[in-house]
């Protein structure tokens, strides 16, 4: 369990002893931030016969385990366990008939234990129409049953489903403190965009990483060396289009193919503003001599970049490629009305 999660689970662990738990829980996290794995522990204890408590070593409270020797515990280990479902699907979405054979579920007593549990991992990935299937179960929950829910965007779900479950969202370190957690890791933790030189752009290239906001998003470019170099590339990719209208092309193919690259772009762009407001006056001088597009037009390129990105999370059939396109329109015209 990492430890920007220990404060969730002793959180639930609480609840569990007091047998306050929600009958349905959304556990939001970023990629890399231990959702998962707290939302497992959690089925594990909900499924468990002969549950365990142990001294958080932190603090003085009790954390609640499964046994691990238990028979439903041996079962859950061997997914044979037949109280507990997982929805998850190898396609894009979870559609309909997905939720509908969970609610199928729900209604039928237990085999072996006292509670049946369903766990949605990525749940982001619901249709509407699964997303409302699932209202009316949460609306009208069986007795003695749990769903589980992770994602990485709340922000995707229904409000009605939101407003229906207990939301524990994980916060990870950021700044100073997540690069001291890193910094025993054989990770290169050099600014992902340092590298990329230009004649062109190198001042801009250079310092536009100086004041970057880093946090456990940042994790893959951080510890992974393929993504990191991807993340340079796709950078000058960025910079060379914003200021001088090339790579489009390739820009466009790592937009819709690299589950990254949105959220890049959005790092890129905030960070570009970042220098200019951070920046003393002659320093701000030098800046716009070089880039030749003023603050208030890269405020316009983030604000168009953060509506594509909501538009993309919000509905997990959008057709990326198309709202890609129509994006990089938009910063066109922005940058060269």
């Amino acid at each position: 369990m990492l430890p920007i999660c220990r404060e969730k689970q002793r959180q639930l662990s609480r609840q569990f002893q007091q047998k306050s738990l929600a009958h349905a829980i959304i556990i939001q996290g970023i990629e890399g931030s231990g959702k998962g794995v707290l939302a497992q522990w959690l089925i594990a204890l909900l499924i468990c016969q002969q549950p365990l408590a142990s001294q958080d070593s932190s603090e003085s409270e009790t954390i609640n385990h499964a046994c691990g020797q238990c028979k439903a515990c041996l079962l859950r280990k061997s997914n044979n366990y037949p109280d507990h479902l997982l929805l998850d699907s190898d396609n894009k979405t979870l559609g309909v008939d997905d939720i509908r054979r969970g609610n199928a579920f729900l209604e039928k007593t237990a085999h072996l234990g006292k509670v049946k549990t369903i766990y949605i991992p990525q749940a982001q990935r619901m249709t509407v129409a699964a997303a409302n299937a699932l209202l009316k179960t949460l609306e009208e929950p069986s007795p003695n049953s749990y769903i589980v829910l992770t994602t990485e965007d709340i922000e995707s779900l229904l409000p009605t489903i939101i407003s229906r479950c207990a939301v524990y969202i994980i916060r990870p370190k950021i700044g100073a403190a997540l690069l001291a957690q890193l910094s025993s890791s054989n990770a290169s933790l050099t600014s992902m965009d340092n590298d990329v030189r230009s004649p062109d752009n190198a001042m801009i290239t250079e310092t536009l990483n100086e004041h970057a906001f880093v946090n456990l998003s940042h994790l893959a470019e951080l510890t992974d060396e393929d993504v990191f170099q991807q993340c340079k590339v796709f950078t000058q990719h960025v910079i060379n289009y914003i200021y001088n209208g090339q790579n489009e092309g390739e820009l466009l193919s790592q937009l819709v193919d690299n589950k990254h690259g949105l959220r890049w772009l959005e790092k890129i762009t905030a960070n570009l503003m970042r220098q200019h407001y951070l920046a003393n006056q002659e320093q701000q001088a030098a800046l716009n001599a070089q880039r030749k597009i003023p603050a208030a037009v890269l405020n316009q390129l983030y604000q168009a970049i953060i509506s594509s990105n909501k538009l993309i999370k919000s509905y997990s059939q959008t057709n990326r490629q198309l709202a890609v396109e129509q994006l990089l329109m938009t910063i066109d015209c922005i940058v060269r009305p």
